[in-house]
């Protein structure tokens, strides 16, 4: 087996070329992962099983993963797009231009979705010329590639082999332009056994539109010869191979079939030699193919104004709620706002909408943006200060604007008084994540001028009624907060929640957070190896999970693993896989009724302590005691809600001081009867 030497490849698409494409990287062994996406998901999913079942078969080290969303090949090395609109191709001539209508939208979706993708595209959807400039030119991505000249070459060189009654291997010659009616075979350019030669190119041209007629009448589509070009292309592209591929590429601003040598992984262009004919013939299908697409670049291809400008772009939008307060995150691209749905939804109420009024982030992929703020921050007097862990450079106008960048994460912000913020980044996920943590902080803003605190506590609700569990770093809060979810309460929040009086009770409501669970205490609990099985599938964790955790998971070591600093870092659950990893139950609110003191001693045996533990001002988050997200865009209130009567009426309900050891069926055992 070929020792790995490529990361994650992904694969769009699971018909009859995705499943020869992801087989042939499964069973090659020189990549990590093969991702796949389908439309419905259905077919990947079918397609990921059967691939590892042969990978398991022949011993390969190659993992299949089930990818849900375009948006989730971010990370891929490289991207091969092969999905097929329905429709029924009833032409006898332009056969692969028949699909143009049909697949241009899909394409254009899956571009937008990968917008701004930095690896390697090879497109192969028909018309694939037409096909892989309209990705190119709708996602921006730097390097994308068309494999039609190369399956024609290869026909080719059989074709004049058999003629000829030679090896194949003597053959050297290509055919260009359009991968169609209109390609161009450099007959005067072809060479057997290094020498000059006669080409039939009436029979060749039969014997190039019959072969995918003949493979199209028994098997229903063509695969291998795809999928073998898709392979050449990729392992040029990556830098594997050395060697010369014929691909449709942007060349003197004419997008269609060249060969291109790859020196690790660079290429640069070696167009054959052309007689009078065959310059003539190129021309008429650079002419043919600019006709095909400018239609289509009317209908998708947006406008790329300057950045003073308003991008032309379909934006999505998703609205954001908990109790009376509200935020609208729009997007030029939907892995933002999809991510905020999939964030906020457990526990606050997040739907789509379209853009409208009202409080607003808009957070768009948009490089260069970014690297206008970023110069603006940094040659003016700026400050610096740590944003959710990572460096941000601020600088603060006169007129109240803020401007700030967080280098190391490509993102950039502008916030003016009043006005929506801006978030500004060069991948859509790091815009995501950014997105959703500035969107809860809006919602903060509002919640703390409505009266709401934030108080350092787990929580989990039943029949209404809520259990808080307070206490410092390492006391126990989030193991209290998993017992009693796993039997049969409701999840409320992790680490902290909002809560105000209202008359005579106090409401509390979730504070939206990826769950982090140690490894130690997933094993305890007994998710430990169904969390592992995920993983192992390529299905992803939080995005902010350090690399150690994700390689622990894949090895199997359940120790419990800390930085130099003695934090521990822990597996980074989303809230939506609480519910469909862990199996809990959600709550979006409850109210207050006994609070838990727990403290976490090994080997002892479940018991109440005899301490009059109470809320104190302390347990409470105030801006001078936020140690992730300070309040660096204004968005807090200058004056926070009093505490006092939240303590007077904390102090009223029932409270126990408790300590806990690590047997898990004893401590929920004592937990259930403490809270009954």
């Amino acid at each position: 087996m070929t020792a790995v030497r490529a990361g994650a490849i992904g694969v769009i698409g699971a018909g009859a070329v995705g499943q020869s494409v992801a087989m042939l990287l499964a069973a090659g062994g020189w990549c990590e992962s093969v991702h796949v996406v389908s439309r419905t998901g259905l077919s990947a999913r079918a397609l990921v099983t059967d691939l590892e079942d042969m990978c398991q078969v022949i011993g390969s080290p190659v993992r299949a993963v089930h990818a849900t969303s375009p948006g989730r090949l971010m990370s891929c090395e490289a991207v091969v797009v092969c999905p097929r609109a329905e429709f029924l191709n009833t032409s006898r001539t332009n056969v692969r231009m028949a699909g143009l209508n049909a697949n241009a939208p899909v394409i254009a979706a899956l571009a937008t979705a990968l917008a701004h993708y930095q690896g390697l595209v090879v497109m192969v959807t028909n018309p694939v010329d037409v096909m892989a400039r309209l990705f190119a030119e709708v996602s921006g991505c730097p390097r994308v590639y068309g494999v039609g000249s190369n399956t024609d070459t290869a026909r080719y060189r059989l074709t004049l082999a058999h003629l000829l009654a030679v090896p194949v291997t003597a053959v050297e010659g290509h055919v260009i332009g359009e991968h169609g009616d209109q390609a161009v075979v450099c007959a005067s350019a072809t060479r057997v056994n290094g020498r000059p030669v006669e080409v039939p190119v009436g029979r060749v041209r039969r014997e190039l539109a019959d072969r995918p007629a003949r493979i199209n009448a028994g098997l229903g589509r063509t695969r291998c010869g795809p999928a073998g070009a898709v392979i050449a292309a990729l392992r040029a592209g990556l830098g594997l191979e050395d060697r010369v591929v014929e691909l449709s590429v942007n060349h003197e601003r004419r997008w269609m079939g060249i060969p291109l040598r790859f020196t690790a992984g660079a290429p640069s262009v070696c167009l054959p030699r052309l007689d009078a004919i065959e310059a003539r013939q190129l021309v008429a299908a650079d002419v043919k193919l600019r006709g095909a697409y400018e239609p289509l670049a009317r209908l998708h291809v947006p406008a790329r104004p300057s950045w003073k400008e308003k991008t032309a772009v379909t934006r999505t939008a998703t609205r954001i709620a908990t109790a009376t307060q509200a935020v609208t995150v729009t997007s030029n691209t939907p892995v933002v706002t999809e991510w905020a749905i999939r964030y906020f939804g457990p526990w606050w109420n997040a739907t789509s909408t379209t853009p409208a009024d009202g409080p607003q982030v808009i957070a768009d992929v948009y490089p260069d943006r970014v690297t206008e703020i970023a110069q603006r921050v940094a040659e003016h007097p700026h400050e610096e200060t740590v944003y959710a862990n990572t460096s941000m450079l601020v600088d603060r106008d006169d007129d109240g604007t803020v401007l700030a960048s967080q280098p190391d994460d490509k993102l950039a912000y502008r916030a003016e008084p009043g006005g929506p913020l801006h978030i500004y980044g060069c991948e859509d996920v790091p815009v995501a994540l950014a997105a959703a943590r500035l969107a809860r902080e809006v919602v903060r803003g509002q919640l703390v001028a409505d009266g709401w605190s934030i108080l350092h506590a787990s929580a989990v609700v039943r029949d209404g009624q809520t259990v808080l569990t307070l206490g410092n770093k390492g006391a126990g809060k989030t193991t209290v907060g998993l017992l009693l979810a796993r039997a049969s309460w409701q999840l409320l929040a992790n680490d902290r929640v909002f809560i105000r009086r209202e008359d005579d009770r106090l409401r509390v409501l979730p504070w939206p957070s990826a769950a982090a669970i140690g490894l130690g205490l997933l094993d305890a609990l007994g998710w430990y190896d169904q969390v592992r099985e995920r993983v192992q599938r390529g299905e992803q964790l939080h995005p902010t999970q350090h690399q150690k955790v994700t390689d622990a998971l894949h090895s199997g070591s359940r120790t419990p693993l800390w930085k130099e600093s003695g934090k521990e870092v822990k597996p980074q659950f989303f809230p939506d896989q609480l519910a469909s990893w862990l199996g809990l139950t959600l709550a979006t609110e409850g109210q207050a009724a006994r609070i838990l003191f727990p403290q976490i001693t090994p080997g002892a045996e479940p018991a109440l302590r005899d301490e009059d533990r109470t809320v104190a001002a302390g347990d409470f988050f105030t801006a001078g005691t936020e140690d992730r997200y300070p309040d660096v865009f204004g968005l807090l209130p200058a004056d926070l809600p009093d505490t006092e009567p939240l303590l007077e009426l904390l102090a009223e309900l029932p409270r126990h001081a408790l300590v806990l050891g690590h047997d898990v069926k004893a401590n929920t055992d004592f937990l259930q009867q403490t809270t009954a």
